[in-house]
Parts: structure tokens; C-alpha cells; sequence
């Protein structure tokens, strides 16, 4: 089990990498993307197109996460039905995804009672996610946001 975790969260890292790296037609069939794809990480729009030159939103990273996670059995088809946030209405197609990433404590939202699901998520905060996953909590994440003094790595 630990090696299938592991291989998901490589493969997720490995998707995370591309996006946003003007990954070119031809190199969309590289075996990470393969990978991703097969794996239900990645899975494309409408017409499959997975849109690799694009950023990333905060929804859009929990749904990977999950995916990438045991969890992925657990969400109905059409991921809706929950609302926790006030910018997330329980008929959003990420709430169960949200709902899924916040309970597991992978992902958390702003003070003002939001997720913001629409904004890009940072390498940083797509980093502490994936460690959280991987089982570490935030007090072993503070080191680098204490010397940029930064109040919050979720932020």
C-alpha cells in the first residue's frame, strides 16, 4: 500500500511540475502523463485536452490530491453535495473534494471563512499539502515561512 501511496504522490508531483511549463503536444505522451492520466489524476476537459501550460487552482489541487489518494473510491460522480466554505456552494463539482482535502487536514481555508477556489494555488502551498499527506503537520512545516516571516504556510 505505502508503495502505491508513493507512486501516486510522484506521479502528482510529477503533473504539478508540468503545469505551467509549456509543455508542447509531443511531450504530452511522455509515461508521467500516462501515468497521471491512468491514474485518474489528470483527466482532462470535455475533449481530453489536459492543459498543461495552464495554472493550477486550489480546487483544482484537491481534486488531485484526492485522486492521487485512497480516498478516490469515496467521492460519489458528481463530486457535489457539500459546503463548508461560503465560496464553495454544496453544488460546486469540487466540493467533495474540498470537503474531502480540508477533513484529511491536507488543505485548509482563509480565516474569512473561504476556500478561494479559484485562485492559483503556490508551489508552497501545493508542497504543504503533499507533505501533509505524506503525514507531516504544520509545526514541521514552519521552519521556512518563520525565516521569511511569513504568519502561515496555508496562506
Amino acid at each position: 500500500m505505502k508503495k502505491r501511496i508513493l507512486a501516486a504522490l510522484l506521479a502528482l508531483c510529477a503533473a504539478v511540475s508540468l503545469l505551467g511549463t509549456g509543455v508542447s503536444a509531443a511531450e504530452t505522451d511522455t509515461g508521467v502523463v500516462q501515468t497521471v492520466r491512468a491514474m485518474g489524476i489528470l483527466v482532462g476537459d470535455t475533449s481530453g485536452n489536459l492543459n498543461l501550460t495552464g495554472n493550477v487552482t486550489r480546487a483544482q489541487f484537491a481534486k488531485m490530491m484526492v485522486a492521487a489518494s485512497s480516498y478516490r473510491d469515496s467521492i460519489g460522480e458528481d463530486a457535489t453535495g457539500y459546503s463548508l466554505f461560503r465560496d464553495v456552494k454544496s453544488s460546486y463539482w469540487a466540493s467533495e473534494y474540498i470537503k474531502t482535502a480540508v477533513d484529511q487536514k491536507w488543505m485548509v481555508g482563509y480565516t474569512d471563512g473561504s476556500f478561494r477556489p479559484y485562485n492559483t494555488i503556490t508551489l508552497e502551498q501545493a508542497c504543504a499539502t503533499v507533505l501533509r499527506m505524506l503525514g507531516y503537520d504544520s509545526a514541521a512545516l514552519a521552519g521556512s515561512c518563520r525565516r521569511r516571516r511569513i504568519t502561515s504556510c496555508d496562506r
